[in-house]
């Protein structure tokens, strides 16, 4: 089985990030002097590192799919979304039903399944080089956002169990620097990651919407 590098990147970042706010607060927690550690010690760290490495994959992998759940599933605002774009599409071939009824708006699913089936229409009726250059572009984008997406689901479930962590703990003023970077640090790559996940979203629905508007005159 093939396993392309993209969903190495796109699955292992979330795991890898998750596992190392909580071994962050684990060592701070706990006082360890990683400095100090002798060979013996070294050895069982250096082999705790990789299989926290190996296992960061399916973690990530999982991360992914609860950022489909939350994100694309049960997100309201796909139904805006989606009738911002085709509004600005004249004569966008809207879902229909057996009656040839227009039916859009009925369901948001069906909607977006015909949104993409008719984006992915239009590309097919460019030329080759357009269509190449259009598909890579998407393709990027898409990329792109679904990385950010895990990356947020994954910066989600270490603030909640980074919190649960010192919850449980007794707080000794000798590291609180410690958890107050780590914090501080933690919730400027939360902000960053939503917002360049709300900036590729829109550039991808922009690109979508104008291609279709050219497509439809």
């Amino acid at each position: 089985m093939n396993f392309e590098s993209k969903y190495l990147i796109r699955w292992g970042i979330p795991g890898w990030v998750l596992i190392f706010w909580v071994v962050y607060y684990y060592f701070v927690l706990r006082g360890i002097d990683t400095m100090g550690i002798n060979v013996k010690d070294g050895t069982k760290v250096i082999t705790t590192v990789i299989s926290l490495t190996a296992l960061g994959v399916p973690i990530g992998y999982l991360l992914h799919q609860l950022y489909f759940v939350a994100l694309w599933i049960f997100n309201k605002s796909t139904r805006k979304q989606l009738d911002n774009s085709v509004k600005e599409v004249t004569n966008f071939p809207y879902f229909k039903d057996g009656d040839n009824k227009n039916i859009w708006g009925n369901n948001t699913s069906d909607d977006y399944y015909q949104f993409e089936y008719v984006w992915h229409k239009v590309l097919l009726d460019k030329e080759s080089e357009i269509r190449s250059y259009w598909e890579a572009r998407y393709r990027h984008l898409l990329s792109t956002i679904h990385g950010l997406g895990s990356l947020f689901a994954s910066l989600i479930v270490s603030l909640i169990a980074s919190a649960g962590i010192l919850s449980f703990q007794t707080i000794h003023f000798s590291v609180s620097f410690y958890l107050i970077f780590g914090i501080v640090i933690q919730a400027l790559l939360f902000i960053s990651v939503t917002f360049n996940y709300v900036y590729y979203s829109n550039n991808l629905k922009a690109l979508q919407t104008k291609i279709m508007k050219e497509h439809y005159k």
